[in-house]
């Protein structure tokens, strides 16, 4: 009953077919018509079950309807049609049979042979002794059915039936067994379910290089089962250099991976070797070491390819590759790639026979021997940047580059993997200038090649988009920006990974870039994959990318709702998703409304925690995004400092490390300086030592730590004289001669606050006049206006700083700046202007002309006390013959 009945339920997620057809139009299906040659001719059937398939396996078998004697095993049991999961699970529970969970593979038949296949998720049982049996009731037609052993599991829960649910087993029960389906039963409607098959500083996310192998992590060792007696025979008769005991092998081993495996450890791998440079032998013994090797790569925790290459295999292999057979070029190609795979030790050894050349040559050759030789080139460069600069070296990158024009989406997958780690080598980076990698890389992203293709190529990208403005201009201008997206939004899970990866790439530091990917949906598909198991760094790379600098898009993926994601994954055991969740928040934190509810989902923990991470890439974007979480925000300080304390000592640190990149120190500084504005926090910092860090850190002209001097110095004269103690002054003035503008506008803050009450400070600054005179010509208000407000009291020293302020045009540019001050330098151009006027009040009062004087009785006029009192003290100090 719809709605209702729990079960298992055939779904649309339970059939993958090559064509692309839905459970409730697959045609005629069946047995394959080629079996089993078309387990190793067949790409289509490759792609399904092969170690990088769709539903990968680690056993294939042909299985037939049970005999009586299994039967009689669960004897009294009813086993229903289409109900594979539960009719294993009800022999298991009765008989004691372990479950095989997997897929059963179907041609299908309408089309031409080994076009096009099936994979249905599929459970049957294994007897004590390994064989397999399948209880579910089949067609009558289906005498025998090719099962899969899947190498995830093939994992299916119960669930409550739906109309769609419902419609897909009605149709099949009609297709496979006619007169089955009840008259009595509606049909849900075919389109209420369906899936479509088709396939302040801002922290800019680094863009990180793949560098990890095409499959996932290694496993450990697996502990495998001593192969049968039987096998162990033929392996004795091979060690005497029997051929028709490997033919035999072979046969038996075809299609069983994990047999294939055990076999490896029969003391197989020294005399396979040397039939290797047997003429007579050479060609059988070279395929079963393929079939050995392919079953140890597709079997996670099994290293067969070190066992190969101490029993001798790379020498004759080598020489087969130079060979003129070039089946046998292929095959050793493809057996290289095999020892290789994913065993930094085995590449080493590998790099060691000189084995580069060989296969960099073999890429000239065309067809299976070049696609092959691209696989081993592939393995043999994931992860190892010297066997990547050996290979650049050898000039791989033209051919490969060749190879992605190739009409074998095999050839093209190997090329496109291969260059995704090549290029990781400077030679091989040059030389992708030099011919039309790219453009063929961004032709493979186009949805009319298969998705392993633009996996790889989508990879390829984000390794020459890293670090490379020119490459990632490059990139843009051909026109992958919309098809990489459109594989974040339906690509395979790691076209997802790696297409999300280039398109944080491309958009560091590109806003263009970022508006376009935005426009073209880049937010909802980055946002979906935080939900996922993999990709994280990568989405949330791109995210940061994506929100800096635009308030706009911050708060697209604001209601994206990834907030509370990214502040969980600030505490993720993988370091590049913590660097990259940090930068997400530290983007999104300069936005006033999204920073508290960042604050709100608990982010100033962790944040605090990251400060003191091994990572100094993580420990510079918590520090900056704790700054713009705070920055003009007193109350996410206070919170601050009540959840997390103990980031105060953490920021001071980072301020005094060493090793620290300057930007980590910009930003640590930019943090204290936040919390020394507010009081406690501010008494917080005073007490933990901040002072001398920052002192030290003027000298290295950032800015941010005059910031912090000037949030630090305006409440205690002991705080300034001892700050003053240290050269402070001297080091703020060479800041506002020598720094940049953003530099310059936190020194005359930091002066301003220094010399106010202090005499004696104010004395000692003299020399600071011109520069702060030049700054109240500064675009920026805030900076004029700070400036105003040092001048104010270092002039009062006297006359002569009087009079080289007039010099400097400082009651002119003082005059001008009343039009456009802001309620908060009001007061400070005011005070200034009375200043200049103890001495200069002639200079003065001829720098105000009506429009000053209009600003002047505004003031004047103005419901802020203070402001009145400021602006009746200028006109008094003018003088009787100076009015409003």
């Amino acid at each position: 009953v719809v709605g209702k009945s729990q079960g298992y339920w055939l779904n649309f997620d339970d059939f993958i077919s090559t064509a692309e057809f839905g459970p409730e139009d697959l045609g005629n299906v069946g047995f394959p018509r080629d079996w089993p040659d078309v387990y190793s001719s067949s790409k289509a059937l490759k792609s399904l079950v092969g170690k990088k398939g769709k539903c990968p396996g680690k056993k294939v078998g042909v299985v037939a309807e049970p005999d009586a004697e299994q039967l009689a095993l669960v004897k009294g049991l009813q086993f229903h049609h289409l109900q594979s999961f539960s009719n294993a699970e009800r022999a298991a529970k009765a008989s004691g049979l372990e479950i095989v969970r997997g897929w059963a593979l179907f041609e299908h038949l309408d089309r031409e042979s080994s076009e096009a296949f099936v994979a249905e998720r599929y459970w049957w049982n294994t007897l004590a002794d390994g064989t397999w049996v399948d209880f579910t009731p089949r067609p009558k037609t289906w005498t025998e059915l090719l099962l899969s052993e899947a190498a995830d599991g093939a994992p299916k829960a119960k669930s409550q039936l739906t109309a769609s649910e419902q419609s897909i087993m009605l149709k099949l029960l009609n297709k496979r067994f006619p007169g089955r389906v009840p008259g009595t039963t509606k049909k849900a409607s075919a389109d209420n379910s369906q899936k479509d098959e088709k396939p302040r500083s801002l922290a800019t996310a680094a863009g990180t290089r793949v560098g990890k192998p095409p499959e996932s992590a290694k496993a450990p060792a697996k502990q495998m089962t001593p192969a049968p007696a039987s096998m162990k025979e033929l392996a004795r008769k091979i060690q005497s250099g029997d051929a028709q005991a490997m033919k035999e092998l072979e046969e038996k081993l075809r299609g069983d991976e994990e047999l294939a495996v055990r076999m490896a450890g029969e003391g197989l791998a020294a005399p396979l070797s040397r039939m290797l440079g047997d003429k007579d032998k050479q060609a059988q013994a070279l395929q079963l070491m393929l079939i050995i090797t392919d079953a140890g790569v597709a079997q996670p925790g099994v290293d067969v390819g070190t066992e190969m290459i101490a029993g001798g295999a790379v020498a004759p292999l080598q020489k087969l590759i130079s060979g003129k057979d070039s089946s046998q070029q292929e095959m050793a190609a493809a057996v290289l790639g095999n020892l290789c795979h994913e065993s930094p030790e085995n590449q080493d050894k590998l790099a060691e026979a000189d084995i580069f050349k060989p296969l960099v040559n073999l890429l000239s050759a065309g067809g299976g021997p070049a696609q092959e030789a691209a696989y081993a080139l592939w393995n043999l460069t994931v992860g190892h940047q010297g066997n990547c600069d050996t290979v650049g070296q050898c000039g791989a990158v033209p051919k490969l580059t060749e190879m992605l024009k190739s009409t074998s989406d095999i050839a093209q997958e190997n090329a496109a993997g291969a260059l995704m780690h090549i290029t990781q080598s400077a030679e091989a980076r040059m030389a992708v200038g030099k011919c039309n990698t790219i453009s063929n890389l961004c032709e493979l992203l186009k949805k009319s090649y298969e998705p392993e293709v633009s996996t790889q190529a989508a990879g390829a990208l984000l390794n020459l988009a890293s670090d490379s403005p020119e490459y990632a201009q490059a990139i843009v201008s051909t026109g992958a920006v919309e098809p990489l997206v459109s594989l974040v939004k339906d690509g395979p899970d790691l076209a997802k990974e790696y297409s999300a990866g280039a398109l944080m790439n491309l958009m560091r530091g590109e806003m263009e870039v970022a508006a376009m990917a935005a426009k073209l949906g880049a937010i909802p598909a980055m946002a979906s994959l935080l939900s996922r198991q993999s990709g994280h760094s990568e989405a949330l790379g791109a995210l940061a990318n994506l929100a800096s600098g635009s308030s706009e898009r911050q708060i697209q993926i604001y209601k994206a709702q990834v907030t509370r994601r990214s502040v969980q994954l600030l505490s993720d055991a993988d370091v590049d998703v913590r660097r990259s969740a940090a930068a997400l928040i530290m983007n999104l934190a300069p936005h006033g409304k999204i920073k508290e509810r960042i604050v709100e989902a608990g982010a100033l923990k962790p944040l605090a925690k990251a400060l003191k991470d091994e990572d100094d890439t993580l420990k510079e974007r918590a520090a900056g995004a704790l700054a713009n979480l705070f920055n003009d925000h007193g109350a996410n300080v206070h919170t601050g400092f009540q959840q997390a304390p103990e980031m105060i000592q953490a920021l001071i640190v980072l301020i005094d490390s060493r090793g620290l990149s300057e930007d980590a120190k910009r930003q640590a500084a930019h943090a204290l300086a936040m919390l020394a504005a507010e009081d406690g926090p501010g008494d917080a910092v005073w007490q933990a030592g901040a002072g001398p860090p920052l002192v030290a850190l003027l000298k290295e002209m950032i800015g941010e730590a005059a910031l912090g001097i000037m949030n630090l110095s305006w409440r205690w004269p002991e705080v300034k004289a001892e700050l003053a103690k240290g050269g402070t002054l001297d080091y703020l003035m060479d800041m506002l001669r020598l720094g940049d503008a953003m530099a310059k506008e936190y020194a005359a803050g930091a002066l301003m606050n220094m010399t106010a009450g202090s005499p004696d400070s104010a004395e000692k600054s003299v020399a600071a006049v011109k520069p702060l005179s030049e700054l109240l010509k500064a675009e920026a208000v805030q900076a004029a206006e700070w400036a105003a407000g040092a001048l104010a009291n270092i002039v009062r020293s006297g006359a002569d700083a009087q009079r080289a302020a007039i010099d400097e045009g400082a009651a002119t540019s003082l005059a001008a700046l009343l039009p456009k001050v802001t309620s908060n330098g009001m007061t400070l151009v005011v005070l200034s202007l009375t200043s200049l006027a103890e001495t200069q009040g002639a200079a003065v009062a001829r720098a105000l002309g009506s429009r000053e004087k209009a600003k002047l009785r505004d003031f004047r006029d103005s419901n802020n006390t203070e402001l009145q009192d400021y602006t009746k003290a200028l006109v008094d100090k003018l003088g009787p013959g100076f009015s409003l």
